[in-house]
């Protein structure tokens, strides 16, 4: 499918959600690289207030002219984190509108996060000019002496970011520019395929007991209330965690009391377990 060159008019909205930093890199080495080619860059943080920046995204949508959405979400249970999801379903469907979908992985498996946002993109218009799958250090292995994927994303990763950058710009200065095809996502064997399609946030949450802090320990400092990228979490004596929990595990990592149970070993054992069990190769990929 072709669509006519949009060229240099074309503004640029970055939306991204990051708990542990690693989709902030990434979206951070977007904008720079797109304005170090002139182009306009409005950047849009979920972890602000989702709700505010759910509006302000869908305002930037719904400008005149064209404009090229980049959206950035970590891996989580094989899928986009649910509320990047669900932003993308209520973008504006207007016409101009072009979309590149990347997310950050912790060397287990990417999962069905590329395609399902790149479906819902082209479901609400905006076609497909690239994605990405950026490898990055397993957020829930802050504790073990070797994470998965250590020290990644290093500067061979956001290297092959900038060039997604630049050949998607490319794309958009052509006289006619063609949509990333769907099928090119789907890039899982059958087996992880399957694993992944049976996963999701929820029932993880559901399969563990709630997170919760040792009352004996806590000091209700409000330390997890204020790193909550997702505002879950109010104070009442002890830390109260809510629906709109994501499990992304910063109020245990930051936690200055340790209060908030956590196997580090169970946990980098499991992983670990899973990572060897996955056949997708560990490395940052794009896709143009």
């Amino acid at each position: 499918m072709g669509k006519e060159s949009e060229v240099a008019s074309c503004a640029h909205g970055i939306v991204y959600f990051s708990p542990a930093g690693s989709t902030r890199q990434v979206a951070i080495t977007i904008e720079e690289r797109l304005k170090e080619l002139g182009r306009s860059v409005t950047v849009f943080d979920l972890s602000l207030g989702v709700d505010e920046v759910r509006a302000a995204i869908i305002d930037f949508c719904s400008q005149s002219g064209p404009c090229c959405v980049w959206v950035g979400s970590p891996v989580y249970c094989d899928h986009a984190v649910p509320l990047v999801e669900a932003l993308l379903g209520q973008l504006p469907t207007v016409s101009e509108r072009y979309s590149v979908p990347f997310v950050t992985w912790g060397g287990v498996t990417s999962g069905l996060a590329l395609a399902e946002m790149g479906e819902i993109l082209e479901q609400q218009g905006y076609h497909l000019l690239g994605a990405a799958k950026v490898i990055a250090q397993h957020s829930s292995m802050w504790g073990a002496e070797q994470p998965l994927a250590q020290g990644h994303p290093q500067k061979q990763d956001l290297d092959k970011v900038n060039l997604l950058v630049e050949q998607v710009v490319n794309k958009l200065e052509q006289p006619v520019n063609e949509s990333l095809a769907l099928e090119v996502l789907d890039y899982l064997s059958p087996a992880l395929r399957a694993d992944a399609a049976g996963k999701n946030l929820a029932a993880a949450k559901a399969s563990r007991p709630p997170l919760a802090a040792n009352p004996d320990t806590c000091t209700a400092c409000g330390t997890c209330e204020e790193c909550c990228p997702v505002q879950a979490i109010t104070i009442d004596n002890v830390p109260i965690i809510g629906d709109s929990c994501v499990l992304c595990m910063q109020c245990v990592q930051q936690c200055p009391e340790q209060a908030f149970p956590y196997d580090h070993v169970a946990t980098a054992s499991f992983v670990e377990a899973m990572a060897a069990a996955s056949d997708e190769e560990k490395e940052t990929a794009i896709f143009v």
